[in-house]
């Protein structure tokens, strides 16, 4: 069983609290100096960079797992992950047609940056993508998962983690996996989870200066993107661990 650093929770130029460094071969420098062999890039409620970085970081040693982070109508942000773009776009067409359509206001809101593969700016996203989906999380966990992706509920911990906005998690919306930002809440945290769910830790970097050391570990066969959901839903063996 491979142990491979992973960092599946990052944003790019494209999110608009992220910083405009944030760009495809700078971040694999990044990676590669901590060691980080798998990671997502996550931007909010978009897919529109993915496709460009993950052929920078493919050409450069570092599987790519094609991720979005949606934010539910309840507020409440959601890692989720697939095994392919065809069905990262399928699912990023349905939550787009779910949020309302206000203008971005760049020097109000931030820069929303569409990149190419040599770190230049091609285009803005117009409509601003901090917003709530009209679904709920739900309909969002259902979309999904009939797409064959994996959702992890974001940082439990804080603001627009599960906890913080529901106040509580129940037997029946219970997760196989979540995220968590800091590893020493993890005590407080685990007495509020059904079952006996893994735990994950990202960077979540919004900028270059926080993209830190992996956190964990994914426990996998080979390095592909079907064992790493596999071992984000811990099937066959497969699962994670955090450092």
């Amino acid at each position: 069983m491979l142990e491979v650093p992973a960092d599946l929770h990052l944003h790019s130029c494209l999110s608009p609290c992220a910083d405009i460094t944030m760009l495809p071969r700078e971040m694999t420098r990044r990676l590669a100096s901590r060691g980080i062999q798998v990671a997502s890039l996550t931007d909010h409620n978009t897919a529109c960079n993915v496709g460009v970085f993950q052929r920078v970081f493919q050409q450069n040693g570092v599987l790519l797992v094609p991720g979005i982070e949606a934010t539910t109508a309840e507020e409440v942000h959601l890692l989720c992950y697939f095994e392919t773009l065809h069905a990262l776009w399928a699912f990023s067409r349905t939550l787009f047609a779910s949020y309302p359509r206000i203008a971005n206001d760049p020097e109000r809101f931030g820069y929303q940056l569409i990149c190419n593969e040599r770190d230049e700016y091609v285009g803005q996203f117009p409509f601003l993508l901090s917003m709530a989906s009209s679904l709920s999380l739900d309909e969002l966990r259902g979309l999904a998962e009939r797409l064959g992706g994996v959702v992890v509920p974001s940082h439990l911990d804080r603001h627009y983690g599960l906890l913080y906005q529901l106040g509580m998690v129940t037997p029946e919306m219970q997760f196989i996996t979540y995220e968590i930002t800091h590893r020493i809440n993890i005590e407080k945290i685990l007495p509020n989870l059904p079952g006996h769910p893994q735990i994950i830790s990202n960077s979540d970097a919004h900028n270059l200066d926080s993209m830190s050391p992996p956190r964990f570990v994914l426990e996998i066969e080979e390095l592909s993107v079907h064992e790493v959901l596999t071992a984000l839903r811990h099937e066959r063996g497969r699962k994670v661990r955090l450092l």
